[in-house]
């Protein structure tokens, strides 16, 4: 699955597990970044860890992210 950061860039999007309470995203974006995310159902994020080239970073969570994840989070 992809999604679309502000600028338009597509941003990979994989799903790393599910439980009741909602999803475990891994999401890469083609600039080097990535996030591993818990997504609950009702579209509240948590931001596991972040990666930068492959090597963990302490990066900042944009606003599209949080935007982006908590819509395909929420059940249709």
């Amino acid at each position: 699955m992809s999604i679309r950061d502000y600028a338009g860039n597509e941003v990979e999007v994989r799903q790393q597990g599910r439980s009741e309470d909602g999803h475990r995203l891994k999401v890469t974006h083609p600039d080097g970044r990535r996030w591993i995310c818990q997504v609950s159902l009702s579209g509240e994020m948590d931001v596991e860890s972040t990666y930068r080239d492959g090597e963990l970073a302490d990066i900042e969570t944009p606003d599209w992210l949080e935007d982006e994840l908590s819509l395909i989070a929420q059940p249709a």
